[in-house]
Parts: C-alpha cells; sequence; structure tokens
C-alpha cells in the first residue's frame, strides 16, 4: 500500500497526537522529582498521647507509604494549640509542613485575641477528620446537689442560680462554652471553675464534693462508665453518639439546635497549590472512610466525618460564629 507524503503526515500527526492525550491521561498527579522532594512534617500543636496525636500518626504513615517520601508527625504543644499554628502558618506554602489541630483552633479564632496569624487568611483548611460529643456528666453522689438526669440538673440549677459549680478543662476551652452555651439556651447560671486539663476536672466530678456538673470527651468518661460514681446525663452532638447510643442529645432534650462538638482537621499554609491540597484530601478520605480506621476511631469516641476543602471551610466559619455569639453573650474574656 502506498501513502503520499501529505497522507504520511497527517497520519503520523494523528498517532502523535493520540499518543500524547493517551499519556497525559494515564500520568501520574505528581511526576518523579516533584511533591513530594524531602520529608512531610504534620505538626500537633498539643503533647504527645491524645486522639490529634494519634491522627497525625495514622495519617504520617499513609503518606509515607502512598506518596514516596517520609511522612512525620512532630508536637509542637503550647498556647492552647497556637504556637504550632503560628508555624505552620509561618511556614513555606509548598504541602512540606501541614498542621493537624481540633476546635481550640477555631475558639482563638472566636475570641479575637492578639494572635500573630489568622485563621483564614494564614491556613487553607484539607480535611475534616473526625467528630465527637462531649457528655455533659454529674457525680453520682453530689454531697449537696446530686442530679441522676439532665432534668433534674436543669430544675435543682433554676431553683439555685449560682450555686451549682460547673468544672471545665480550663476557660475558653469547647467544654467550658458548652457550658456557656447550655445556661444561655436554659436561661442558667453556674459557677465556672477552671482546671488545667480534664484529667483534674474529672477527678473533682468523681469526688462528689465541688462540682455538679462537668462537659468531658468521650475518651475521659470511658474509663468510669461503670464503676458507678457518674451519671451520663446528654451529649452536647445533634446525633447520639454510637457509643452511648441509649444518651439523649441535649437538642433532643427540649434544646433543639444545641450542636457541639470536639472535632479534629488539617490543615496547609495558605498559598499552598490547588493541586497538592487535592491531592492530599483525596488521599486522606481515601483512608479514612475504610472500615479499619473508621472502626478504631470509633471505639475512641469519634466517627470519621472526612471532607472536601471548601465544606471544611465552610464548617469553620459555622464554627467561629457560634464560638464567637457563646462568647460575647456569656461576656467572657479569653487569654
Amino acid at each position: 500500500m502506498n501513502f503520499s507524503s501529505s497522507s504520511f503526515q497527517r497520519a503520523f500527526l494523528a498517532a502523535s497526537v493520540f499518543g500524547l492525550s493517551f499519556g497525559l491521561l494515564n500520568a501520574p498527579l505528581f511526576a518523579q522529582g516533584t511533591y513530594p522532594t524531602k520529608p512531610i512534617k504534620i505538626i500537633v500543636p498539643f503533647t504527645p498521647g491524645g486522639v490529634t496525636d494519634l491522627l497525625a500518626r495514622d495519617i504520617s504513615q499513609r503518606l509515607s507509604t502512598r506518596l514516596g517520601q517520609s511522612a512525620l508527625a512532630e508536637n509542637k504543644a503550647g498556647a492552647n494549640g497556637n504556637i504550632g499554628a503560628e508555624m505552620v502558618a509561618k511556614s513555606k506554602a509548598d504541602g512540606h509542613t501541614l498542621l493537624l489541630t481540633a476546635a481550640n483552633i477555631a475558639i482563638s479564632a472566636a475570641a479575637q485575641k492578639k494572635l500573630s496569624y489568622k485563621l483564614f487568611d494564614d491556613l487553607t483548611p484539607i480535611t475534616l477528620l473526625a467528630k465527637g460529643p462531649y457528655i455533659l456528666v454529674s457525680p453520682a453522689h453530689h454531697s449537696v446537689y446530686p442530679s441522676s438526669s439532665f432534668q433534674e440538673l436543669l430544675q435543682i440549677a433554676k431553683t439555685n442560680p449560682g450555686k451549682l459549680s460547673m468544672a471545665s478543662s480550663g476557660t475558653g476551652s469547647a467544654g467550658h462554652l458548652s457550658g456557656e452555651l447550655l445556661q444561655i439556651a436554659a436561661n442558667l447560671k453556674f459557677t465556672h471553675i477552671p482546671y488545667k486539663g480534664q484529667t483534674e476536672a474529672m477527678t473533682d466530678i468523681l469526688g462528689g464534693q465541688s462540682s455538679a456538673l462537668f462537659f468531658a470527651t468521650v475518651a475521659v468518661v470511658t474509663p468510669h462508665l461503670t464503676d458507678g460514681r457518674i451519671n451520663i446525663l446528654a451529649v452536647t452532638t445533634k446525633t447520639r453518639s454510637p457509643l452511648l447510643a441509649q444518651t439523649p442529645t441535649i437538642s433532643e432534650l427540649g434544646y433543639p439546635g444545641f450542636d457541639v462538638s470536639t472535632w479534629h482537621g488539617l490543615f496547609a499554609p495558605k498559598g499552598t497549590p490547588k493541586e497538592l491540597i487535592e491531592k492530599l484530601n483525596s488521599e486522606i478520605v481515601l483512608f479514612f472512610n475504610s472500615t479499619e480506621i473508621q472502626k478504631k476511631y470509633t471505639a475512641q469516641g469519634l466517627q470519621i466525618s472526612t471532607s472536601r476543602p471548601e465544606e471544611f471551610s465552610d464548617f469553620l466559619h459555622t464554627e467561629v460564629l457560634q464560638y464567637e455569639k457563646v462568647i460575647k453573650a456569656a461576656n467572657l474574656t479569653i487569654e
């Protein structure tokens, strides 16, 4: 079969275009020699050992395996999570330094503290990871104001304004603001007793001599579920906790819309290329929606709640707005 010169050129050009198109469709998102070009650091702005730390180490292992470069979790605790957040906010926007933090970051933004970074100006959301409730508990044997149900607690509080003490892990913590939100919603008055952490606050509750209520995380409550020293009254999220399926939500108990959660999410410095954000999002969302990982974190009292970056951004704006309203209504000063 004979081809003219022009026919051969057209056939060669068509084959070349087809080959190029096929190659582009099947090329890896990040070609060899591009991202990541060095180890990835995931900054955890809290001390080692918590759920945030566990999430970061699981993500590190996943990224190390999938991206062909080591990823390491690094703890930079202090200032309620703001030291680590500032470090990431000021890092190079190349996807090699990430932040895995919790609801503290939204509270700091809502409190309008004099921070050296701004949540929405200096950080880019990658994905929400997991959410869980705070659990409203009371001492099973309080020396003065015992309450065994949510309704009983509210009735005692209404007839004894300001006399019931509310323990928290610190002023401005999400547990503290849960209590402030309940006071606003139910027109109550508690006396706030801030502690240096949840462990100290729970010790107070277990003793039954001082505080009459405490909003605690599942991890703090779980060891005491069957020892008879606390009453589980309600959860703060809009849906029930899988671990405490018999425990009603505050929303169910007459305060619709009440929804406060402990949550964890992943961020990058502002200006990180969109394709890197998308790649990290897809890898992590796929990983966290596996049955094995979901079971692991359900046992920790969390529900996997991965999201698109823009969905996480919307969630953050809602969180900050809610905390701003609570802080203003309660006339709080959060340092």
